[in-house]
């Protein structure tokens, strides 16, 4: 069974690895935030989105057996987004005490989802198109 397990693992980690266009070096040590309230990332996620209408707020919950780093996570995130034409990101980190890792995007102070890293990447192309709409009645 713990070798099926890896196997799981290895082959997700593999896919996460395998991108359409080129990577960007970045560091996730700045991006991390603490406060008294959890979930603090969030609701600081939430905030943000809210004051940036075409920006997407990525709150990434880190996991005590993360199957991919910190850095590992924006990267790819901030690269999948980029090739979708959103370079509006901000991204909030958090230690969690649960095993995996969970990420949620806020696009104008609204929440989608709580996210495995093996799901993530699906999610981005739907949230870009929101986060580009430029109808009015979704501008401030």
């Amino acid at each position: 069974m713990p070798l099926l397990v890896l196997l799981v693992f290895g082959v997700s980690f593999q896919a996460l690895a395998q991108e359409p266009h080129a990577s960007i070096e970045v560091s996730a040590k700045d991006d991390y935030i603490t406060c008294w309230k959890q979930p603090c990332v969030l609701v600081a996620g939430s905030k943000w989105s809210e004051k940036n209408p075409n920006g997407v707020a990525i709150a990434v919950r880190m996991g005590v057996e993360p199957i991919a780093t910190d850095n590992e996570v924006k990267g790819i995130l901030t690269n999948d987004f980029k090739y979708y034409g959103v370079t509006n990101i901000r991204f909030f980190f958090e230690q969690n005490d649960a095993i995996a890792t969970g990420i949620a995007f806020h696009i104008r102070g609204g929440t989608d989802g709580l996210y495995r890293v093996t799901e993530m990447r699906e999610q981005v192309s739907k949230l870009a198109k929101r986060a580009k709409n430029d109808n009015p009645l979704f501008i401030q």
